[in-house]
Formats: structure tokens, C-alpha cells, sequence
């Protein structure tokens, strides 16, 4: 007899599951149909509110207009200097010349280098934008040997220099040396602030001979200056045509 209830109840128990089990896939096919539905319609909603530019992005475009008609009355010419070749990838700028067997190569990057030339003096013109990149500056040997360079403007005012006794332009800030282009972080590098001062002037003299003088970077603001406003009206050129889109 119990073994007759025990069969009997596992009869019960698998017709419940089979009669179950396609219910349960009826309800989750159902559930996903349902969740397809909703997400289509949610999609459809989306597209029709951003089909066209909404008020905020037309103010925008609005302004850019004017803003870029005003940054090209101020952009000024993109010109070389003596002696080197430029060449332009992005942000990036390289200026090359080679004389006397050697291969001098300097390397920059505009972007976060701009700060005003004078500060404020409260006047409604705004002061002019000057851009003072650090610098990389490799003196490569007809065998492939790599002197290198890192350099960065001084920003301190003149008469603070004056009353240093020095009107450097640019401070080495550190030196390297590698071969050819396989510059890596396991090159070893001295700061230039550590260097022996006979040492350190030395070096300035270096580059001097090699024409990375004051007068270069000097040059090499302005280069730097118009380039990086050239990019910043082509973004603003961007961005306009991206707001009417």
C-alpha cells in the first residue's frame, strides 16, 4: 500500500511539471515581448526628441558663430622658423633642420600652454594669449647617438631675473642621452637643477651653437601660439557644426 501512494504521488508531481513547464515558457515568452516592446518605443521616443537640435544647442551654435568670426580677426599667420622644417600631427609639433652632420629635432605639444602674455590690468580688452610649451630638443650624431634635451619657458618677470643676475628664456630641466629614436623610461636622466652650474651653462652654449637660443624660443612662442589657436577655431568650427546636427 505505501508503495502503491508512493507511485501514485510521483504520477501527481511530474503531470503537475508537465503541465506547468509550458505555461511557464507561455509567461516568459510574453514578459519578453512585453520588455521588446518597451524598449522599442522608448528608442522611437528618444530619436523623435533629438531629431533635430533642441534650444540650447541652437544658443549655442548661436554663439559660436560669433566667436569664431571674432578668434579669426586675431589669428595670426603660422610662420616657420629659419632653418627648420615643421611638421604638424594634431597637437603635436616637430621642427627639424640638420647641419654639420648632426640632426637637430624639436619636439612639442600645445595643448593646456596658453596663459595670458600681461596680466589683467582691468581694462575691457582682454589681454593677449601667449602659448609656452615645454620642449624637447634631441641633437642626433651621424651615428645615431641622441643627446636630449627637456626644456620649459621661465615665467618669472624680468627685473626678478635681473636682480638674479641671468635673463634665460628657457631652463634645461633635464638631460638624456639614447640611441637614435629609442628614447625609453629606463633611460637614465639628470635633472637639470642638479647639474654642476660650470656644466649647466656649458649645455646652454651647446644649444646655442645649434641655434636654441632666446631669440628661438622666443620664435618658437609665437609658432606655438598661432598654432594652438588655429586648433582651438577649428574645434570651436567643430563643435558649431556638431550642435546642428
Amino acid at each position: 500500500m505505501a508503495l502503491s501512494r508512493l507511485a501514485s504521488q510521483l504520477f501527481v508531481a511530474t503531470a503537475t511539471r508537465s503541465l506547468a513547464a509550458p505555461l511557464r515558457g507561455a509567461m516568459g515568452l510574453a514578459v519578453a515581448q512585453s520588455q521588446s516592446l518597451h524598449l522599442v518605443q522608448r528608442s522611437l521616443s528618444q530619436s523623435t526628441r533629438w531629431a533635430a537640435p533642441t534650444k540650447v544647442e541652437q544658443d549655442m551654435a548661436q554663439f559660436l558663430s560669433e566667436e569664431i568670426q571674432t578668434e579669426k580677426k586675431s589669428l595670426k599667420p603660422l610662420d616657420t622658423i629659419d632653418g627648420f622644417k615643421m611638421e604638424k600631427d594634431g597637437a603635436d609639433l616637430k621642427l627639424v633642420k640638420e647641419a654639420n652632420g648632426e640632426k637637430i629635432i624639436v619636439h612639442l605639444n600645445v595643448n593646456h600652454t596658453v596663459d595670458s602674455a600681461e596680466p589683467d590690468d582691468g581694462t575691457q580688452e582682454a589681454p593677449e594669449m601667449k602659448s609656452k610649451p615645454n620642449f624637447e630638443v634631441e641633437v642626433v650624431k651621424s651615428n645615431g647617438e641622441t643627446l636630449s634635451f627637456s626644456c620649459s619657458f621661465i615665467f618669472e618677470q624680468p627685473e626678478q631675473q635681473a636682480e638674479e643676475g641671468f635673463e634665460d628664456v628657457f631652463a634645461i630641466d633635464e638631460v638624456t642621452m639614447f640611441e637614435g629614436e629609442n628614447w625609453s623610461e629606463k633611460s637614465y636622466a639628470v635633472a637639470g637643477d642638479i647639474l654642476d652650474g660650470y656644466l649647466y651653462d656649458l649645455f646652454m652654449n651647446y644649444l646655442d651653437e645649434r641655434g636654441v637660443n632666446a631669440s628661438f624660443a622666443e620664435k618658437l612662442s609665437d609658432l606655438s601660439s598661432s598654432y594652438e589657436h588655429s586648433l582651438y577655431i577649428n574645434l570651436l568650427e567643430s563643435l558649431q557644426q556638431f550642435c546642428k546636427k
